[in-house]
C-alpha cells in the first residue's frame, strides 16, 4: 500500500511539474521583449562585425523587436539572416526569462588576404570560406599576389575544400594551394613572423616574400612545403646570421636537400 502511495505522489509531482512549466512557457511567450543584446567576439583582434551592424540586419526586416511578443519572435530565422552576413561564422540568438533577447556571435577570421589579377581583393578565412572586404577595417594578414585569377564569383559562401573536389576548378583558380600554404603559415608563430607575401609568378610557381630582407624565396609548389621551410629556417639560423639579410636576391628551395641562392 506504502508503495502505491509512494507512485501516485510521484504521478502528482511530476504533473505539476510539467503543468507549472507549460504555464510558464505560455506566460513567456507572452512577455514582451525588453531589451536586444548583442555580443560580437573580438578576441582576436578583427572587427569585420559590430553590434551595429548586427542590429541593423535585425531591425531591416522591419522588426524592431522592441515590445514585441517573445512568442512572435522567429529565433531560427534571425539567425538565418545574421549567419548570412559574409563575415559571421556563427550566429546564435535565444530569448531569458526576463523578456531579453540575446544574440552572440562568432566572427570569420581571415589568414590570408588576395590581390588578383583582376584588381579584386578578398580574404580566405581559417576554415576555407570566402570573405570580401569591409569597408570600415582591414585585417593584418599574409597577402598573395600575381598570376591568381579567382575572383568576387566566389563569395557566396564557397568553401575551398569544395573547390578541391574539383580539379578543373581548383588547377585553375590555384586558390587550394594559396590557402593550404597561408594554414601552413598561420600555424606557427616563427612562420607567422618570417612570411608577409605570397608571389604568383608567370609560370604559376610560388614565391615567398619575408618580412626581413630583399631576397625572395622560391619554392616552386606546395609539395613538400614542410621540408622546404625546414631548409630555409637552418639557412637562415646558420647561414644569413653570419652574411647578413641582404647578401642574396633569391634563395630557392625547389631543389631536393639543397638550398641553391644567387647574390644581389
Amino acid at each position: 500500500m506504502k508503495k502505491i502511495f509512494n507512485i501516485v505522489i510521484w504521478i502528482l509531482l511530476v504533473s505539476g511539474l510539467v503543468v507549472s512549466l507549460a504555464f510558464v512557457e505560455i506566460e513567456q511567450k507572452k512577455m514582451k521583449c525588453t531589451s536586444l543584446q548583442i555580443e560580437v567576439n573580438h578576441e582576436d583582434g578583427n572587427y569585420f562585425v559590430e553590434s551595429d551592424d548586427v542590429k541593423n540586419i535585425i531591425f531591416n526586416t522591419g522588426d524592431s523587436i522592441i515590445n514585441q511578443p517573445l512568442g512572435d519572435i522567429k529565433i531560427s530565422y534571425l539567425e538565418k539572416l545574421i549567419d548570412n552576413h559574409s563575415a559571421v561564422a556563427n550566429a546564435q540568438v535565444y530569448k531569458t526569462i526576463g523578456g531579453q533577447v540575446k544574440v552572440r556571435v562568432k566572427q570569420r577570421f581571415p589568414i590570408l588576404r588576395i590581390f588578383n589579377a583582376k584588381n579584386e581583393s578578398f580574404y580566405i578565412d581559417q576554415d576555407g570560406y570566402f570573405m570580401p572586404l569591409a569597408s570600415n577595417y582591414t585585417s593584418r594578414v599574409l597577402i598573395a599576389n600575381g598570376r591568381i585569377y579567382a575572383g568576387s564569383e566566389m563569395f557566396n559562401k564557397i568553401n575551398v575544400y569544395d573547390l578541391m573536389k574539383v580539379d578543373s576548378i581548383s588547377k585553375k583558380t590555384i586558390v587550394d594551394d594559396l590557402f593550404l600554404l597561408a594554414k601552413y603559415i598561420s600555424a606557427d608563430e616563427w612562420r607567422k613572423a618570417q612570411f608577409q607575401q605570397i608571389f604568383i609568378d608567370e609560370n604559376g610557381e610560388f614565391e615567398l616574400i619575408p618580412r626581413v630582407g630583399n631576397h625572395r624565396i622560391l619554392i616552386g609548389d606546395i609539395t613538400d612545403i614542410e621540408e622546404k621551410i625546414e631548409k630555409l629556417k637552418i639557412f637562415y639560423l646558420e647561414g644569413l646570421s653570419k652574411t647578413g639579410w641582404n647578401e642574396y636576391q633569391t634563395i630557392n628551395l625547389k631543389f631536393k636537400n639543397q638550398v641553391v641562392c644567387t647574390k644581389i
